[in-house]
């Protein structure tokens, strides 16, 4: 394993980011934050009162957070790329992006997962099941450590990737199956 900065862009496989749909998705909040940051101004002018001060700062922060995240999500390149030697993950990284390279013969097992939440709302990602001395070195590495702990607890893997659309990852599954040796296992999980 190792830390890489971005993922290569010119390997047999790549799954990019979509920025608009990252855009969409931040769009509203954004929005919300921005009008109640007007809002507060307008408050301070006509009442001079400190709490629209501290709502309309609350809100700008707000406003800035979302917009780094934005770049976080759609502005660092690819999600995941492999060849018939590696496969690299973008693993986070919110003012810097942060992405691993495996070999795949750190990789054990490659899942589909199907996870279902309230209100009918659903979502899949792949996980990657690494052998432990990867884990180990994954888990080791300070700027790694608290995101692969929390994918473990949350996904029960210390590298994840999230769905783009509909048929995107099931793409991907068949195109990593095709890069993949033969040590390695893929199964779906609902």
């Amino acid at each position: 394993m190792q830390r890489t900065v971005r993922l290569p862009v010119d390997t047999k496989l790549v799954l990019p980011v979509r920025a608009g749909h990252v855009v969409r998705e931040h769009a509203p909040t954004v929005g919300v934050f921005l009008i109640t940051t007007v809002l507060a101004g307008i408050g301070v002018g006509i009442t001079g009162s400190v709490v629209w001060v501290v709502v309309g700062l609350l809100c700008l922060a707000g406003v800035v957070l979302e917009v780094l995240l934005v770049r976080a999500q759609a502005g660092f390149g690819p999600l995941l790329a492999a060849d018939s030697d590696h496969v690299w993950v973008r693993a986070g990284g919110f003012l810097s992006p942060q992405a691993v390279r495996l070999d795949w013969a750190e990789v054990t097992v490659v899942t589909l997962h199907l996870w279902h939440g309230r209100r009918k709302a659903t979502a899949r990602y792949l996980s990657f099941d690494l052998t432990d001395e990867a884990a180990a070195e994954l888990v080791a590495d300070s700027r790694l450590a608290s995101r692969a702990r929390r994918l473990t607890r949350v996904f029960g893997s210390p590298l994840a990737v999230a769905e783009q659309g509909a048929p995107v990852l099931d793409r991907v599954l068949r195109e990593l199956r095709d890069l993949a040796p033969d040590g390695v296992r893929f199964t779906e999980r609902s």
